[in-house]
């Protein structure tokens, strides 16, 4: 059952963050720098991309808590994407205290987003945490 959602995770992570990168396949210096300044300002979008790049260490150490924060940030921003994302670090443990109330929580979130794709994606998770 987890196996399963770490392997959609993984493979939703690696299509949205090459979607991002340059022609060298990492997020670019200026690119980072943008998306840093826009999620400061709280755009929700360079937040979740944000998250993304620290997950997968791309243009930046990789940093899970950093991660984490910023997917936080966009989730309460209404971002589905990051609200599944952050959902799936809870169940998980990843970058924080495994906790599956919260990880079921966001993914309730993100079931509720208006993209089908995310919200199909967490409502397989749900479905299997049951």
């Amino acid at each position: 059952m987890y196996r399963k959602i770490i392997l959609l995770l993984a493979f939703s992570l690696t299509l949205t963050s090459a979607a991002f990168a340059d022609s060298a396949g990492t997020l670019s210096p200026s690119k980072i720098h943008n998306l840093e300044r826009s999620a400061q300002l709280g755009y929700g979008p360079a937040q979740y991309e944000l998250g993304l790049a620290y997950a997968a260490g791309e243009g930046v150490p990789q940093n899970l808590p950093l991660a984490v924060h910023w997917w936080k940030k966009a989730a309460e921003n209404l971002d589905g994407a990051a609200q599944l994302e952050l959902g799936t670090a809870y169940a998980h443990g990843w970058g924080v205290a495994k906790n599956m109330t919260k990880a079921i929580y966001w993914w309730k979130k993100a079931a509720r987003d208006g993209n089908h794709e995310i919200s199909s994606k967490a409502r397989l998770y749900l479905d299997q945490a049951a």
